[in-house]
């Protein structure tokens, strides 16, 4: 069996932290970069510059590797990103399955979302059997739950195989970019936010989550997918225990949901105009107000023995590698 592994995504949240964790495993790692450049730590994977769209740079990527991992996508709680989001999330989904089709890959690790089941309140459990979110009013919900179903389709004879995994919110160290969460994070260890949203979210360490898709290089089943699940917290939880952790005053005040959707719905369309992130969009406050507390991570931790870390240890990791790094 091939040592040789393909990323997708490598410049991610996840992808980035992944790739360390491949090379430092000891396999011979390929990633797909389009324009970004990443120094990783010690050893460098090697590198094919391409897009999703570019067929000739799928087939370099992936050829004679024995897994791909395709972690690559657009991730946005903006309303209005339909366009935007099918032509990375789902085609950009079927031509890497394609690429690894062609040149005879073993095994595709997708890696999809929570976002793709459906979500009913906060109190409606979720696992891999729940729906998957195919009319979903979020676009990036819709995306992911059209592209998780087309790769289990995909993977119906054997090749690739094809498994899914789907972290609901990832949290923790090396968090390079940083990542919203990590954004969070930092505000909170610095005192730099002046109150809190309501509401909260199921959390998962990026480590556990990177333990699981190595793990899934060779167990797991074709055409399944698998939740890693964490803990759910509200975000005054998490204050909380950031105060704890550094001896900073947290916020007291909470705005609530009812000044901060109609303030939302203002802005999203002024920061689409201006080319910038909101800090809030309607559909972020839907997923914090209405997601669910209970997501299962059972099946996952039977095929690969997920358990995840406690939350507040995995704060505590984040603080101190912020800290490290300049962040603080």
């Amino acid at each position: 069996m091939s040592r040789n592994i393909a990323v997708t995504g490598a410049s991610g949240r996840i992808g980035r932290f992944l790739v360390m964790r491949l090379l430092e495993e000891g396999f011979s790692v390929r990633v797909l970069l389009h324009r970004s450049h990443v120094d990783w730590p010690d050893i460098q994977p090697a590198v094919v510059r391409g897009s999703l769209n570019d067929p000739e740079a799928l087939d370099s990527l992936v050829k004679d590797c024995d897994v791909v991992f395709h972690l690559a996508a657009e991730i946005s709680v903006r309303s209005r990103a339909k366009r935007h989001l099918d032509k990375t999330n789902l085609f950009g989904t079927e031509n890497v399955l394609e690429a690894a089709r062609r040149q005879k890959v073993r095994r595709v690790v997708y890696f999809s979302s929570v976002q793709a089941f459906v979500s009913e309140g906060r109190e409606t459990p979720i696992s891999e059997s729940t729906p998957l979110a195919l009319n979903s009013a979020s676009p990036y919900g819709r995306s992911k739950a059209i592209a998780l179903e087309r790769a289990l389709i995909f993977s119906r004879d054997k090749t690739p195989e094809v498994i899914a995994l789907c972290p609901t919110g990832v949290i923790g160290p090396y968090d390079f970019a940083p990542s919203p969460s990590g954004k969070m994070l930092i505000d909170l260890f610095n005192g730099n936010l002046p109150a809190l949203t309501p509401g909260g979210f199921d959390w998962v360490d990026v480590r556990d989550v990177c333990d699981a898709a190595i793990a899934a290089i060779n167990s797991g089943r074709n055409g399944e997918a698998y939740i890693l699940s964490g803990k759910y917290a509200r975000i005054w939880d998490i204050a909380n225990l950031t105060s704890v952790l550094t001896g900073r005053k947290v916020p007291k005040f909470t705005i609530p949901f009812s000044v901060l959707l109609p303030v939302a719905m203002l802005a999203e369309p002024a920061t689409g105009l201006l080319r910038k992130e909101p800090v809030f969009t309607p559909e972020a406050l839907r997923i914090l107000k209405h997601g669910s507390q209970y997501i299962s991570h059972e099946k996952a931790a039977q095929a690969f023995g997920f358990s995840p870390r406690p939350l507040k240890a995995t704060i505590a990791d984040a603080c101190r590698w912020f800290e490290q790094n300049g962040y603080l």
